[in-house]
């Protein structure tokens, strides 16, 4: 199986102290925008020679990038990241090795992989940082008047949430992503069969498909106090074989009880309804009536 994850590629020729000396740099960076060679020489506690042919190593590597101005300092890679996030998992036998890449979105990357029983599973990546801060500020309330984190920071307090959120539906026997275990920025998680919606060509009973889905908002809604918030084609799956959907990608998700629940509510039915009436002319109810079945009215 083809490895596309550069983090996973090199974590083969990573030794513990390296691991330690990429772990002080991520401490280091919820302070600043750089770690200073001269703090990750005391927080290692190795010497800073040591320390110097290690941040060589792991530079020529590309799991770091080097910033020269005051002083000398570093910040991780989107590759220095994956590779901490995947040694956690690898130690704790969630994950054996990662395969190809399955699918990119603006905000995270899902890839193939194996575990220790040699099932195959998903890895979804988030890359909140790929965005801009301000842009994702906007639509992120959990990042509220956090302008210090780093965008590795954004995106483990994005992935945490989701995990969290999905965890909490997890018994509900909701089309939802069966987790495993996550770490930092990585959600592990069982294979969900299908392709987005906006692919499928065919489905076999559109209205059936979606009243499925209006009936998961309504249970998400009456029963968690949830609103997915991003609800489109793009994050729903659609198994053709099983005619069966399968709904992701939660980060935006937000309770009941917030400010703008019923205008997102609103929002993401509206486009619904009108996506289904354009690609497969189906006459639906008005969206005011829609929203009245799923809050309870």
């Amino acid at each position: 199986m083809p490895i596309a994850l550069r983090g996973a590629r090199l974590l083969k020729d990573l030794s513990k102290n390296d691991i330690r000396i990429l772990n002080m740099i991520e401490t280091l960076l919820k302070k600043g925008e750089y770690a200073p060679v001269d703090k990750i020489v005391t927080y290692s506690g190795f010497r800073q020679k040591d320390v110097e042919l290690i941040l060589s190593k792991i530079h020529k590597l590309k799991l770091i990038r080097r910033w020269t101005g005051q002083f000398v300092g570093y910040t991780l890679s989107f590759a220095g990241f994956d590779a901490l996030s995947l040694n956690v998992l690898y130690e704790k036998k969630l994950v054996y090795g990662v395969g190809r890449e399955r699918g990119v979105g603006k905000e995270s990357d899902i890839y193939y992989a194996v575990d220790f029983e040699d099932k195959e599973v998903m890895l979804k990546i988030n890359r909140t940082g790929r965005a801009s801060f301000q842009k994702i500020k906007r639509k992120r309330d959990f990042l509220k008047d956090k302008f210090q984190y780093s965008i590795f920071s954004m995106a483990e307090i994005a992935s945490k949430r989701e995990y969290k959120i999905l965890s909490d539906l997890q018994n509900e026997n909701l089309p939802i992503p069966k987790l495993i275990g996550y770490n930092r920025h990585i959600i592990v998680m069982d294979i969900i069969d299908g392709i987005e919606l906006v692919n499928a060509q065919y489905l076999k009973k559109p209205i059936k498909t979606l009243e499925k889905i209006i009936e998961f908002n309504k249970i998400l809604y009456q029963k968690h106090q949830i609103i997915h918030a991003d609800l489109t084609e793009f994050n729903i799956l659609y198994d053709e074989e099983k005619d069966k959907i399968a709904i992701i990608d939660f980060p935006q998700a937000v309770s009941t009880d917030h400010p703008n629940a019923l205008y997102l509510l609103r929002r993401d039915l509206t486009h619904l309804l009108d996506y289904f009436g354009k690609k497969w002319y189906i006459s639906t109810d008005e969206v005011e009536s829609v929203i009245d079945y799923i809050i309870g009215n």
